[in-house]
């Protein structure tokens, strides 16, 4: 298994074969699909094709595949835990320890590089594939202040602690987040002076949508019910920047969200306000409509359809929101097949192109620069909504794009100085291959499971020719394959 050399934060992705830490009992292949169905479906469970993936897929079977991806606290994910250990400390801090770092730069690049990091290395691809939709589903704009030192608290016990549980445990989970009641100005709701920024966005959001059926009148009612959600402050020592219900600041009055009276409550059962809001919310048939839709979108298409949000949505009322349950059924759906390509969103594209080419990263602050020229770093889209999962926000940016392969392997982010970067080695990718089409079908294999169209595959021959090419025409080679449209769709 390739070393980890954390003093230069160096993490490589395997390529070969199941390692020993992770045995697979079964000793002949169980997959029997297509080498399409095969790709199709690495690609819809991970962040990008690895031959890796390929190995696990062709010895577990379909099944068994999607069913090791959903139990992601199996998988020894053991070499990327101590890279992230050894050089993200601040992930662990308490929200007090988070507050008092010297550098919210610091604390939140250390929050970015660990998103990145784990898109690319770890073996819990899926589990990172609904991390990622969850943080756009409760997206907390980093840059704000307080929020760019407690968004780290907020991805670990929020986003990635309740991923895979239910949706009712990960919404009461993000209403108490002080990065989020910072972000919506919860904290400054009370009685006497309701701000309703939380209550609008928590219905349109993150539950209902905004043709789910509610009112101004029911944002105005749901901001009292929520009025003194709040958080400890400063002095509050080891409870500072947790979250705090103050009754003094609640509205004890009656109130009547969505059709259901919620009645008057004093002191510190004004909590149950909020509570009642959000389990009203989370039964609610817009939610389920809502959530479903979102995780047909992220995982099956740019348009779905209606029968399999139908579904979808009778798996959350049937498991009472199981995350797991309707990722699972989608993805069902999704192996089957036929579906839709996907366009790749910025994060996806890079991550993938690491990914296949097997990229070595000594310095992983070299990530955020092509993503923030594409418009797609992490954590750091300021309006509510997050990142759009449209294939229409995405295709302006094409130039970025395309870079992203090229920059890659003309070595655009190695220093030669410090000999730290992001480095792609593709002796190992071609192996004996000395003709124009003895390389392409490497690439094809390392990066397309061996689906590249001929056209695609006649286009990287022209530019490979004449036989023997170099070194450096083989690197443009890959770069150009990154380019293609059956790299950049999905």
């Amino acid at each position: 298994m390739t070393q980890l050399a954390s003093q230069l934060g160096t993490l490589s992705r395997p390529t070969h074969a199941i390692p020993p830490d992770e045995p697979v009992t079964t000793p002949t292949p169980k997959f029997v699909g297509t080498l399409d169905q095969a790709r199709r479906i690495v690609d819809r469970t991970t962040f990008g094709f690895t031959r890796y993936e390929w190995s696990l897929l062709n010895q577990l079977g379909t099944e068994g595949y999607l069913r090791r991806h959903l139990y992601p606290e199996q998988i020894p994910d053991g070499e990327l835990g101590a890279f992230v250990s050894a050089n993200y400390p601040t992930l662990t801090m308490t929200p007090q320890l988070l507050s008092q770092q010297a550098s919210s730069s610091d604390v939140s690049n250390q929050l970015i590089r660990a998103r990145l990091m784990r898109a690319v290395f770890s073996r819990r691809q899926l589990f990172e594939r609904v991390v990622e939709m969850w943080t756009d589903h409760f997206n907390i704009w980093i840059r704000e202040s307080l929020v760019n030192f407690l968004k780290t608290a907020d991805d670990r016990d929020v986003i990635r602690a309740n991923a895979f549980g239910t949706f009712a445990n990960l919404l009461s989970a993000s209403a108490q987040s002080p990065a989020m009641l910072i972000y919506l100005n919860n904290d400054t709701n009370k009685v006497g002076r309701p701000n309703e920024n939380y209550a609008r966005e928590l219905m349109e959001l993150h539950t209902l949508g905004v043709d789910g059926g509610y009112t101004q009148a029911d944002v105005q009612q749901v901001a009292k019910c929520f009025t003194g959600w709040t958080y400890f402050g400063s002095s509050a020592g080891t409870s500072a920047y947790t979250f705090q219900f103050k009754s003094t600041d609640h509205d004890t009055t009656q109130k009547i969200v969505l059709g259901n009276i919620i009645p008057p409550r004093t002191g510190n059962s004004g909590l149950q306000d909020g509570v009642d809001v959000l389990n009203i919310l989370a039964n609610h048939a817009s939610t389920r409509q809502f959530i479903a839709r979102k995780i047909v979108r992220h995982f099956w298409g740019h348009s779905p359809e209606q029968s399999l949000v139908d579904s979808t949505a009778g798996v959350y009322l049937a498991t009472g929101g199981d995350i797991r349950s309707m990722v699972a059924h989608v993805l069902r759906r999704t192996y089957a097949g036929p579906t839709p390509p996907k366009f790749k969103r910025p994060m996806h594209l890079l991550a993938s192109t690491l990914r296949a080419t097997n990229a070595r990263v000594t310095a992983p602050n070299n990530l955020q620069t092509p993503l923030t020229e594409a418009g797609h770093l992490p954590f750091d889209w300021s309006p509510p909504d997050g990142f759009p999962d449209t294939l229409e926000a995405w295709t302006g940016l094409l130039l970025a794009r395309w870079n992203f392969g090229a920059r890659l392997m003309n070595n655009d982010w190695w220093n030669s100085t410090t000999q730290l970067g992001i480095t792609v080695d593709t002796a190992p990718l071609i192996g004996t291959a000395v003709t124009a089409s003895g390389v392409v079908a490497k690439i094809n294999e390392a990066m397309f499971n061996g689906t590249l169209r001929s056209a695609e595959r006649a286009q990287l021959e022209s530019y490979l020719l004449p036989n023997n090419p170099s070194a450096s025409t083989i690197r443009e080679a890959f770069g150009l394959a990154a380019s293609l449209p059956a790299f950049q769709w999905y």
